[in-house]
């Protein structure tokens, strides 16, 4: 990926238009949209949030509409960003990218949690961020909300996490160099608390099951660990150079395992995600 400043060097500075997302942007009474919401692409992301378009891009960002509501008696204006990515599990990872640990939850969208002068949501493909006033964000988010489409489920893989010790919202989704490793993408990790010890489950779901025996080869040489070859199911424990001592699981598209702290509970919990796999 290239960096922020090569980039912009090297693309030509095209105007913003508008988006073709523009029906997603509701009539909400008293207030009106200010202009037709403006379009910024993949190429154009970092005209609006410089510095913070590398992340959208890593959960393939397609497209931004920015628009703003005015009120008629022009005293208050909500600005709505609705970023589309390629999918709704992408949405999603990066709605978790921003979302802090300690929020609640609102039940918008998928989910949504509110700050001050600020809300953001997921529904479907789209991360949604609003900003204003505090207590008109609400309603406003609701109606868009509803207008939006796709899932209102987050992804399901994150059902198949064990609950004992789960920390609650603290889930994470990688789609590229988990856990530091440029081989390893589309990773879910769950951080736990079992007996005082903390540690973090994780699935790998690979595109298919020949993608997943490549990056397991790739993680057993890493750690110079013996090569399970044609083993299509299995499990192992392995010395990461950056994550310590792994409790590694795999069948068919799938990689599983546990990192980070060491606990007698880990392998029994890795277990049961294997089974929950299935």
């Amino acid at each position: 990926m290239l960096a922020p400043l090569l980039l912009a060097a090297t693309l030509a500075a095209a105007p913003a238009e508008p988006s073709s997302m523009a029906s997603l942007f509701p009539k909400i009474d008293g207030y009106a949209l200010t202009e037709a919401p403006t379009k910024y692409t993949p190429e154009t992301l970092y005209e609006y949030i410089d510095g913070g378009a590398d992340a959208f891009l890593m959960y393939d960002f397609e497209e931004l509409a920015a628009g703003t509501y005015k009120s008629a008696d022009g005293k208050q204006e909500i600005a709505v960003d609705l970023y589309r990515h390629k999918d709704a599990v992408r949405a999603f990872g990066m709605y978790l990218q921003e979302r802090p640990n300690n929020s609640k939850a609102l039940p918008i969208g998928v989910e949504g949690y509110q700050g001050e002068q600020h809300l953001e949501f997921v529904a479907g493909a789209i991360y949604a961020k609003l900003v204003g006033k505090t207590e008109l964000l609400k309603p406003v988010a609701e109606k868009v909300a509803a207008g939006l489409p796709g899932t209102r489920e987050p992804p399901a893989i994150f059902k198949a996490f064990p609950a004992e010790g789960r920390l609650p919202r603290a889930e994470k989704l990688s789609t590229k160099d988990f856990l530091g490793h440029a081989f390893l993408h589309d990773g879910f990790a769950v951080p736990y608390e079992v007996a005082g010890a903390r540690f973090r489950l994780f699935a790998i779901q690979a595109k298919d099951p020949a993608d997943a025996k490549a990056m397991l080869e790739k993680w057993f040489a890493l750690s110079k660990a013996k090569d399970p070859k044609a083993k299509a199911e299995g499990t192992a424990t392995i010395k990461d150079p950056l994550n310590g001592e792994v409790d590694l699981a795999w069948r068919g598209q799938w990689l599983w395992g546990a990192v980070d702290g060491s606990s007698p509970n880990r392998k029994t919990l890795v277990q049961e995600l294997g089974k929950a796999l299935k």
